[in-house]
């Protein structure tokens, strides 16, 4: 019972039982929700019953939990509870005590996995009274089962990621072309992750070349913009404003931004449309001539089915009423952006209040 490496962890995961508290936490999401997949699966099955797996989300009381971890599996050996994104700091003292000492308590029929797939929150030093509980979640966690914190990797270590996941697909990619990847989409690896997908698709089992990875794969200034986009359908609005910062202080034109923003949300639109009338994705991409593209509306229906159909059409709108102002009258550029995306937020939370 301790603090596992990556490595320690993919090790537990393969043998022996599992411990009956788990947190997966850190800046690298991808892996994240990836491994908190993997230790799901490996203690409840691929297709669980709702008797032995138990999602919980955000925001959650600790009673909901601790009702959860007392009722006995009946298809598994073991009862799953999953907590995620569970914000510590929001916690009263009186509960956080209960949720560390039931740590120590949890039923030997019960695992309980605490898991942050989407929130920036991880321990700090000691002084630091914004981490201070989840460092006693962390230390609790460690003490009476596994804590397994992934943190974002180096260049290298993506690299031979990209390579694996290209050799698992039956498709060659040397090393010199999985850094031209990484300039050219970035570090993010959920990002990374279906760019591969496309290019693996796209060779076929042959290798992946340096031509093929120019023509299929997005420049970083759209991996932010799309970022940007995921930030803003997650409820992440610090991510959101985060990558807008990022895109203004490389140096990039509110123009290129507000098209790229616009084509997102348009394919969404097209393929949430598209979806709702039975139209299959390959021939809406036929009909608006995406071509090779075809994988942006298969992306987009992915990320339409946090909207409604109304919302995206509101939202629309809020992106054509800012370009027209953005091209006819003189404004300050980064102010506009920054008020499209707080217009962006407010729809998002009228549609997610109903």
């Amino acid at each position: 019972m301790a603090k596992l490496t990556e490595s320690e962890f993919k090790k537990k995961l393969a043998s022996g039982e599992p411990d009956r508290v788990y947190l997966i936490y850190g800046e690298e999401k991808y892996l994240v929700k990836y491994y908190t997949e993997r230790l799901c699966e490996k203690i409840a099955g691929k297709n669980p019953s709702e008797f032995d797996f138990v999602r919980l989300p955000s925001g959650t009381g600790i009673q909901e939990i601790f009702s959860a971890c007392e009722q006995l599996p009946l298809f598994s050996q073991y009862k799953c509870v999953l907590v995620s994104d569970m914000d510590t700091d929001a916690i009263p003292e009186a509960d956080m005590k209960l949720l560390l000492g039931y740590c120590e308590d949890i039923s030997p029929s019960t695992v309980l996995i605490f898991s942050m797939p989407t929130l920036a929150q991880s321990p700090k030093k000691q002084g630091d009274k914004k981490a201070t509980s989840m460092q006693r979640l962390a230390s609790a966690a460690e003490k009476y089962g596994s804590s397994l914190e992934l943190a974002k990797k180096d260049n290298s270590s993506i690299e031979k990621l990209l390579i694996g996941w290209a050799e698992k697909s039956g498709c060659k990619l040397s090393s010199r072309n999985a850094s031209r990847i990484i300039e050219q989409c970035g570090t993010d690896l959920t990002t990374l992750r279906n760019e591969l997908a496309k290019l693996t698709a796209y060779a076929d089992g042959a290798e992946i070349t340096e031509e093929i990875i120019r023509l299929l794969t997005i420049r970083n200034t759209e991996v932010r913009i799309f970022a940007l986009s995921d930030c803003l359908g997650s409820g992440d609005y610090n991510g959101a404003y985060k990558q807008l910062h990022g895109l203004f202080e490389q140096n990039e034109k509110a123009e290129v931004i507000l098209s790229t923003l616009s084509s997102v949300y348009l394919d969404m639109y097209r393929a949430k449309v598209a979806g709702e009338s039975g139209i299959p994705l390959t021939q809406a991409a036929s009909e608006f001539r995406y071509g090779k593209r075809e994988f942006l509306l298969k992306n987009a229906g992915r990320r339409a089915s946090r909207y409604t159909t109304s919302a995206l059409r509101r939202i629309l709108d809020i992106v054509l009423e800012t370009d027209m102002t953005l091209k006819s009258k003189p404004v300050d550029k980064q102010i506009l952006m920054e008020t499209l995306i707080a217009r962006l937020i407010s729809e998002n939370i009228r549609m997610n209040n109903g």
